[in-house]
């Protein structure tokens, strides 16, 4: 770890790339995301890792509302793991839920219009087990 630049999460990108890979799809495909954001700095990272923004820019997404419910890739509409405490040994579940709630339309005020591909990154420890899952509605 003492090696490691602690501002990359090379794990999450590589995470993003396999996932996204395997499915055929890109960044851009996705309808939505739920993230990791145990804290602010490592939602901005992660925006980075997962190729949202060049890297150094996590911040842009923000300021420039792509992460926004209507913006160009919507992020923890559900409002992430902070919004409910970040619930250790839960989080995965919980962002899989929440995922399969946009998908059916049944995520109340949370719901992301059109909803049809949700991508979910679950990390643990520092940023040494990365997760990436992609779930798609079926009807």
């Amino acid at each position: 770890m003492s090696k490691r630049d602690v501002l990359k999460f090379e794990g999450c990108a590589q995470a993003w790339r396999r996932a996204l890979t395997g499915a055929g799809l890109t960044l851009g495909d996705l309808s939505f995301v739920e993230t990791h954001d145990c804290f602010t700095v490592a939602e901005l990272i992660e925006y980075e890792a997962m190729g949202l923004t060049p890297e150094g820019q996590g911040g842009r997404a923000v300021t420039e509302g792509w992460t926004e419910k209507d913006g160009r890739l919507p992020v923890n509409p559900s409002g992430g793991l902070k919004a409910k405490g970040h619930p250790i040994g839960a989080t995965g579940v919980s962002m899989h839920a929440l995922v399969a709630m946009q998908l059916t339309a049944t995520a109340g005020d949370m719901q992301v219009k059109n909803a049809r591909l949700g991508g979910i990154f679950n990390m643990g420890g520092t940023a040494v087990a990365n997760y990436v899952s992609i779930l798609e509605r079926i009807k």
